[in-house]
């Protein structure tokens, strides 16, 4: 999260990602308001490790 602060100076005006979403609302302590956006920045970032888990255990599997 080091690098949030720079994302947040030199993104574009009016474009917001979740993570902006979420430290904004954060940083307000309006923690209900972040929840969701948390939650589904925790999600669309699982599924690439899952994505990834299968397929190496695939692998090693065909070398076995």
């Amino acid at each position: 999260m080091k690098e949030l602060n720079a994302s947040l100076l030199l993104r574009p005006f009016n474009f917001d990602t979740l993570a902006t979403y979420v430290f904004t609302f954060t940083s307000d302590e309006q923690l209900e308001r972040a929840a969701l956006p948390a939650i589904v920045l925790v999600l669309v970032g699982l599924l690439p490790v899952i994505w990834l888990t299968r397929s190496l255990i695939s692998q090693s599997e065909k070398e076995r």
